[in-house]
């Protein structure tokens, strides 16, 4: 009978221990979905950063080329003008 009882035993705390690391395992993937969501979030803001950044020097850029228009079709009144 204590053998019966020692099979038991080992059979028993095999569970557990078998328990204990899946649940180890468990918080360990949770805990790497997390960090892998805070990466993400972060991609994401420099994304929209990068985003916003480009779209400002597109403005400036179309400011910059209206007035260039401006400046050559005055330049070009001049010249029709002189002519």
């Amino acid at each position: 009978m204590s053998t019966n009882l020692i099979g038991v035993t080992i059979v028993a705390v095999t569970i557990i221990i078998v328990v204990i690391l899946w649940q180890g395992m468990n918080v360990a993937k949770a805990e790497i979905a997390g960090k892998q969501t805070v990466l993400y979030q972060k991609l994401a803001e420099q994304a929209t950063n990068a985003e916003q950044k480009s779209a400002e020097a597109q403005q400036k850029t179309a400011e910059a080329l209206e007035d260039m228009r401006a400046r050559l079709a005055t330049i070009e009144k001049l010249l029709s003008e002189v002519q």
